[in-house]
């Protein structure tokens, strides 16, 4: 089997960790670089990295979430703008030209409500036509004018580094809480689905947009539980209706249908929420 050459992009919480799951990997070679070392929204600069380095696929990590969340994006519009939509594309368009497969990783949080489990074939509702949040708008965007790629909806990825962005390092830090069932992507199958995608004979058109989340979602007050039984309750914790909430920018809350996923790698398994999340303690404590 021949060497794949991966550039993953962006040094951030997903980044960081794909590096480190990909680097026991002996049939792949990895680049890792963050945009101060690479200015990959220089379609010129990266090809010229491709084609010296012989790069076969471009997994993008890197992006805009705002700190310590996405109501920054509406103080910081042109950032966002330009590191979920722009840079993206620019990728996109310079994978194109030079062949490579090109696997995007972005947000599930371009859809908001309980009608259904959101599938890939459903039109956003919490995006470029609707009232959301500008972080959604432009991550739907880029999905608009993308081609040829592979994108991943994660949606608040979590794992056992509770020094990182994971979701469950935020909900140990907030006092007041809300109580929504929300999909959430447990970084190490997110990590495995990349690595099983860059091995599989799918190019990343033929996969096209993809959710990955565990499966049967919790409520938060079923994460809190979870938390608590592991010994990282927060004694301040509150529950409010997120009208109490000081947020500038509206929360997208759903759960998505991994219906495609299964189908189209059914070798691929991949653990419930909640057993994913036990396993994050179990990690934690190692």
């Amino acid at each position: 089997m021949s060497k794949h050459t991966i550039l993953i992009l962006g040094k951030g919480y997903v980044g960081t960790q794909l590096n480190e799951y990909l680097q026991s990997s002996k049939d792949i070679n990895i680049f890792h670089r963050s945009r101060a070392e690479l200015d990959y929204q220089h379609r010129g600069t990266l090809q010229a990295f491709i084609n010296i380095n012989n790069i076969t696929h471009i997994v993008n990590c890197s992006g805009f979430t705002g700190r310590p969340n996405v109501d920054e994006c509406e103080l910081k519009k042109w950032e966002c703008w330009n590191l979920n939509t722009v840079v993206p594309y620019n990728v996109n368009v310079v994978c194109e030209r030079t062949g490579v497969e090109y696997i995007h990783i972005s947000s599930g949080c371009i859809f908001s409500g309980y009608d259904k489990a959101w599938e890939e074939t459903d039109p956003p509702n919490f995006g470029v036509d609707s009232e959301c949040s500008f972080y959604s708008r432009s991550k739907h965007a880029y999905e608009e004018i993308s081609k040829k790629c592979c994108i991943v909806r994660v949606r608040m990825p979590f794992c056992g580094d509770f020094t990182g962005r994971s979701y469950l390092t935020k909900i140990k830090n907030y006092n007041d809480l809300v109580d929504y069932k929300n999909s959430k992507t447990y970084i190490p199958d997110l990590c495995r689905f990349v690595k099983t995608v860059i091995m599989s004979d799918y190019t990343a058109a033929e996969v096209g947009i993809i959710n990955v989340v565990n499966p049967e979602p919790l409520h938060t007050k079923d994460v809190a539980e979870i938390m608590s039984r592991n010994g990282m309750r927060n004694p301040l914790w509150n529950w409010v209706p997120i009208e109490d909430l000081k947020i500038t920018a509206p929360r997208s809350n759903c759960t998505l249908s991994i219906n495609k996923l299964e189908n189209m790698f059914p070798d691929f398994k991949i653990q419930s929420e909640s057993s994913a999340m036990e396993q994050a303690f179990i990690n934690y404590s190692k």
